[in-house]
């Protein structure tokens, strides 16, 4: 996941640019991660330690990172290649001591020191958001029972059931400008700046030919005045109007894709994801964090994470509920350098009456950079989220007529389905680049929504499209 970010190289949009690079002043070695602020505009390093200087009026630059000592370079003396001093951490008395911190004291501090080295501040990122779809069709069996529609029988259910693709993968990227409140939910705007969705030529025109095959024999045989009852045995019947019948214009374009609705459900998603899941009212959210005493903390002592000493925190409900997971805890400052959970048991699980479906978190983490304010903000989201659904059950579809007189049934057409399904959602959320912004600019910035997800059949057509997006 970190991985991905690293490919991310910031201010390469122009010719002009002068390409810097940050380097380890001991190992001569590249540094990932920097936070690169000329005053205006915070951007962070790419991978092999590259940014582009576009030269803007800006007096300096200050560069920050995780086990750096900071610094602030006149504009006039930004060279080629840059170097940073590394720092050396100076450990608490207790930690050098006979005693070793226990979790919870840990835990105690982080939230402790929350106002300290969380920026909460408002600020405009550029965002990336990265959405996989992934579908396994485990099992897909249907056998007919009865069948008053001649097309329709065991034969060409099974051919349309061969051409169902078993395996599907949909994609989704978007690149917004995103200002927002770290600390809480009131003030936020985003702008979706470019938007793609990757195709598969092969599986659409697949389900365009199923689909018309299967309108045209419900066109031919369905009276265009029927309805449909659903039965699957004794306990569910559903009435359905005829799905051959032109959808109403009026309520077509209700339903048709804006891109101020567009805009809308991405800035809910990452409203949702980066900032209330997080925090509230500048103040963790997490429920491990809100409430500790739910869960039980392990001390699994100091590792390394970006060349910096921090305590790894393993946690786990008691009631066997929620989250499991760990925190990387900086050993300085108290400051969360990422922090990954999964639900401990699946969050929804319901089996009833040949009726499967079950829901679970298999991943979430949180990752943090320093920036220039020598605060921790947001610049990587992962998410993992897993359904498994299934039914095996009798149905019986039944047509009727409004107008017909006298006994109104058309057409039967019964079968017993088996089927099983399993989807994965991931989610990768990128933070490119980082200005802090006051609230009179914040209420000053209009929101000019001009864009929807254009249609791409390659990913060296999405990286054309939209050049720095970090593409695996």
């Amino acid at each position: 996941m970190r991985g991905l970010l690293l490919f991310l190289v910031l201010f390469s949009s122009a010719v002009q640019a002068q390409r810097v690079v940050v380097m380890d002043s001991i190992s001569n070695e590249p540094i990932s991660l920097v936070s690169v602020y000329d005053g205006k505009t915070g951007v962070i390093t790419s991978s092999s330690g590259t940014f582009y200087w576009q030269k803007p009026q800006a007096d300096s630059i200050t560069l920050s990172c995780l086990g750096y000592a900071q610094k602030k370079i006149a504009a006039s003396q930004i060279r080629d290649t840059l170097y940073l001093l590394p720092k050396a951490v100076e450990l608490m008395p207790v930690m050098v001591s006979n005693r070793t911190l226990t979790a919870v004291e840990i835990i105690d501090s982080v939230k402790a020191n929350t106002s300290k080295t969380v920026d909460f501040g408002l600020s405009s990122s550029e965002v990336f958001v990265h959405y996989i779809d992934l579908t396994d069709v485990q099992k897909m069996d249907i056998e007919i029972k009865k069948s008053t529609i001649p097309e329709l029988d065991q034969t060409f259910v099974d051919e349309i059931l061969a051409q169902v693709p078993k395996k599907e993968k949909d994609e989704f990227y978007s690149k917004s400008k995103w200002l927002r409140d770290s600390g809480g939910l009131k003030h936020h705007k985003l702008q979706v700046l470019q938007a793609a969705t990757l195709r598969d030529s092969i599986t659409e025109s697949r389900f365009d030919s199923m689909e018309k095959t299967i309108s045209e024999i419900l066109t031919k045989r369905v009276k265009k005045d029927s309805y449909f009852k659903v039965k699957s045995g004794p306990l569910i019947t559903v009435k359905m109007n005829n799905p051959v019948q032109e959808i109403d214009t009026v309520e077509q374009e209700k339903r048709k894709l804006t891109p101020k609705k567009y805009a809308a459900n991405q800035l809910g998603s990452l409203q949702g994801l980066a900032t209330k899941n997080l925090f509230a009212e500048n103040n963790w959210a997490l429920p491990f964090l809100v409430n500790p005493k739910k869960y039980t903390f392990s001390n699994e002592g100091t590792v390394y994470d970006l060349g910096v000493p921090v305590y790894k925190i393993q946690f786990s409900s008691k009631k066997k509920k929620d989250y499991n997971g760990y925190l990387l805890i900086d050993v300085e400052d108290f400051g969360v350098h990422q922090i990954r959970y999964q639900n401990n048991k699946h969050q929804v699980r319901v089996k009833l009456f040949g009726l499967f479906y079950e829901e679970r978190l298999n991943n979430r983490t949180y990752s943090f950079v320093k920036n220039h304010l020598g605060k921790y903000t947001l610049y990587h989201i992962y998410e993992e989220y897993q359904e498994h659904a299934g039914i095996k059950r009798p149905f019986k579809i039944i047509e009727k007529n409004k107008v017909v007189k006298g006994r109104n049934r058309q057409n039967v057409f019964s079968m017993d389905a088996n089927f099983n399904i399993k989807q994965v959602y991931q989610k990768n959320i990128y933070f490119n680049s980082f200005t802090p912004i006051s609230k009179k600019a914040f209420d000053a910035f209009k929101l000019e929504h001009s864009v929807l997800p254009k249609d791409m059949y390659s990913q060296s057509e999405i990286k054309k499209y939209i050049p720095d997006f970090p593409l695996e």
